[in-house]
C-alpha cells in the first residue's frame, strides 16, 4: 500500500513500485548570532505561494527544523522567536532545499 511509482508525471504504466522514495524538503538551522547559540522552539511557517497551504513546526534542540514530503512549488518561510522574525520568499522546491544557518537576532 505504501509503494509508489517513480516519476509519475511521465504517465507511463510502470510495473515496478518503490518504497521510501525521497521527497522534496526545506531544512534550516536557526541561531542567535549575539549569543552564539542555536534557537530552540522558534516558530516556523512554510506557506505555499500558489495554493495558500501553510505548514508549521518549531526548531528542535539543535535549532533545526525540516518540512518534508513537499510538492514542487514556490514557498515563503517565516521564522519567529523572541519577538524577532525573518521571512524568506521564493523558495523553489523543484529540488530539496537546505537553507543552511539562518541568523535571528
Amino acid at each position: 500500500d505504501k509503494a509508489e511509482v517513480m516519476n509519475p508525471e511521465a504517465g507511463t504504466k510502470p510495473r515496478v513500485y518503490y518504497l521510501n522514495i525521497p521527497k522534496k524538503f526545506v531544512a534550516v538551522t536557526v541561531y542567535n548570532p549575539k549569543e552564539k547559540e542555536v534557537i530552540i522552539g522558534a516558530s516556523c511557517t512554510l506557506s505555499n505561494s500558489e495554493s495558500g497551504e501553510k505548514l508549521t513546526t518549531t526548531t528542535d534542540d539543535f535549532g533545526d527544523f525540516w518540512f518534508e514530503g513537499l510538492e514542487i512549488g514556490i514557498f515563503t518561510l517565516k521564522i519567529e522567536a523572541g519577538g524577532n522574525s525573518k521571512t524568506i520568499d521564493s523558495i523553489n522546491t523543484e529540488n530539496a532545499v537546505n537553507l543552511g544557518d539562518i541568523p535571528l537576532p
